[in-house]
């Protein structure tokens, strides 16, 4: 990428900057006055509890060429440099606008995934299929526009652009896909996540389908999960002349679901591809993940990769760190870490598979379970549901970590995860003749994720 100073002057007049060059131009993105590199642009990101804007002047530096800064917060004797300076309203609108345009060049298709659940699942599935045939440009962990404008910065000569599309506040969608002006949208979900700053469920599906009015708008391809009930109603007002790939369960979807399972091995489903039935077995455990993989295997037919070729792709995807991740030791106790995040969707298809596998008398079954973050309003009443939900499974302990167990209502409350492992490694020497399975699951900043690497050091598996 080299994006010259002087073309950003003549495409957006309206831009005020200070101490212009017309040899200067820049290479890429940063967000980080920290690693930075020589030749980037600075992105100052202004957050809750930061602002960018007081690492302007480490950014110059450490080489960035050149950066943004909201007029109102530019001050010419603070800011004692002779680099260029874009003056834009916001740091949003100037980031959408100089961010479109940098990538303006890229001529492979860009994908945008977004939804309340397995938006990284879905890029990690699509990814591994695309990656048997083409060059695939993605990110690893960021799903925000600063965080892909890093990743577009890499762009070289890729031949597909998977980018993740997440939102923490009301308008984020928007600004997203009017940034990178995706060529393939996938929409997968609606459900109470990031409540707490964006509002009710109808106003998260309202910023979600932003996505939605974008493709139908371009008149670019959207793949759709129908059996979502709110996403069904896109389906219904679509414009018949834009292009919407539909998927689910129900019939008279373009791909029809059939008999999802989930056993010991994985989990197994068939779809209808033309008067074809396909079957796909997958690595991971978990009926949500057929809604993931379906995503991915429609995304990449689309883009080239024959059919069969899609689902030998995703057979191979095997689960991250923290997402259902089952460690099984030689003491006879099996960890399910699912502890990467939560979310009421995401926490009922954890304890409904944790069942499925491990609910036989056989086991000797504790779960530790924790808050999920971020509902808003609804937080009460979903942790109570939980609370209820969990009362139906036959677990023979239940501990809880978080602010909310009063709400969940049952167990017994431990107050880290440092206090879990240390609560496990008396439990697991008592039950040493028994097969024990370990669930946790909660929002990621509780950190029950650390657990089994807690009870490594303590040498209790």
């Amino acid at each position: 990428m080299k994006v010259e100073l002087k073309e950003i002057q003549k495409r957006f007049p309206e831009f005020d900057i200070r101490n212009y060059r017309e040899d200067v131009y820049f290479t890429g993105f940063s967000h980080d006055s920290r690693t930075i590199k020589k030749g980037e642009l600075f992105i100052p990101i202004v957050g809750e509890n930061f602002d960018g804007h007081e690492f302007i002047l480490e950014a110059f530096e450490k080489g960035a060429s050149v950066v943004l800064c909201e007029k109102g917060k530019y001050d010419a004797d603070s800011m004692n440099v002779n680099e260029p300076i874009i003056l834009v309203d916001s740091i949003e609108e100037g980031l959408m606008k100089v961010l479109n345009f940098s990538i303006s060049h890229i001529t492979a298709p860009v994908v945008a995934i977004t939804g309340s659940t397995g938006k990284t699942t879905t890029k990690q599935m699509l990814v591994t299929i695309l990656k048997q045939q083409k060059k695939v440009l993605y990110g690893q962990k960021s799903n925000t526009v600063w965080g892909n404008a890093v990743i577009l910065s890499q762009y070289d000569d890729h031949e597909v652009v998977v980018l993740e599309c997440g939102m923490d506040r009301s308008g984020e969608i928007a600004w997203h896909v009017n940034a990178i002006d995706p060529d393939l949208g996938i929409l997968l979900n609606i459900g109470h996540v990031h409540a707490e700053k964006v509002g009710t469920i109808e106003d998260i599906y309202k910023e979600k389908k932003d996505l939605a009015d974008y493709m139908e708008r371009t008149g670019k391809p959207l793949v759709l999960n129908v059996d979502d009930d709110r996403l069904a109603r896109i389906e219904k007002d679509y414009n018949k002349d834009s292009e919407l790939i539909t998927f689910g369960t129900r019939e008279n979807v373009d791909y029809q679901i059939v008999d999802p399972q989930v056993d010991s091995f994985g989990t197994h489903f068939s779809f209808k591809y033309y008067d074809n039935e396909m079957n796909v077995k997958l690595k991971v455990f978990g009926e949500g993940y057929v809604y993931n993989a379906m995503a991915a295997i429609i995304a990449a037919n689309r883009l080239g990769v024959p059919i069969d070729t899609c689902i030998k792709g995703v057979e191979l995807f095997e689960n991250s760190e923290g997402r259902f991740e089952t460690l099984e030791y030689k003491n006879n106790t099996i960890i399910v870490n699912d502890a990467y995040n939560a979310n009421p969707t995401s926490m009922d298809m954890s304890l409904k598979t944790f069942d499925r596998l491990y609910g036989s008398a056989d086991f000797y079954k504790i779960a530790i379970l924790g808050d999920m973050r971020e509902l808003g309003e609804v937080s009460v009443g979903k942790h109570k549901e939980l609370g209820e939900k969990v009362q139906n499974y036959d677990f023979d302990e239940v501990y809880y970590v978080g602010e909310m167990f009063e709400h969940f209502g049952i167990g017994e409350r431990l107050e880290s995860a440092d206090e879990v492992a240390a609560m496990l490694n008396l439990r697991l020497e008592t039950l040493k003749n028994r097969k024990v399975v370990i669930l946790l699951k909660a929002s990621n900043s509780l950190g029950l994720y650390l657990v089994p690497d807690f009870l490594k050091k303590l040498g209790s598996v």
